[in-house]
């Protein structure tokens, strides 16, 4: 059971870089390319919703990451892997819900109509930037996760 857990939370957060690389190479550059017009990619009713699948596949990845991290502790060496995991993660969320989430919301709210601004170009190239620098660092929390997976699953001293 603490192999299966920590294994299919290696798959979701593979989607999660899946999805993330994806978002980065495809969709930002498209978003960004010329606000307040470009908006109009990620905003509703016919624009890409950004949130839901982001919001599924995070609450999916909590719930998982602390079953792994909880089913694992006797294993010391997937542990570790786990609680540096946590704290890269919980990192990357707080960046998220402090500037990330509240950023995209404001684009998605914002009239796609009118002339190109140079402000919002600024804030949409300061988010993609940002954005990327987001998602190296769960690039490494799924290299950790990997790291975790591979060690064996004998029991050690806590």
């Amino acid at each position: 059971m603490a192999f299966l857990t920590l294994f299919i939370t290696v798959l979701l957060f593979g989607v999660l870089n899946g999805g993330g690389l994806y978002e980065e190479i495809v969709v930002a550059p498209v978003w960004s390319e010329s606000p307040p017009a470009s908006f109009a990619l990620i905003q509703a009713p016919n624009g890409l919703s950004l949130t839901s699948f982001w919001i599924l596949f995070h609450i999916a990845a909590n719930i998982l990451l602390i079953i792994a991290l909880v089913i694992n502790w006797q294993h010391r060496k997937r542990r570790n892997y786990l609680l540096i995991v946590l704290g890269l993660y919980m990192v990357i969320r707080g960046a998220t819900f402090a500037y990330f989430a509240p950023e995209i919301i404001a684009f998605e709210n914002t009239p796609a109509q009118g002339p190109f601004s140079p402000e919002f170009a600024a804030r949409a190239k300061l988010w993609t930037t940002l954005s990327w620098l987001r998602t190296i660092g769960e690039i490494g929390i799924y290299i950790l996760l990997l790291l975790a997976v591979i060690q064996p699953g004998k029991r050690d001293d806590i």
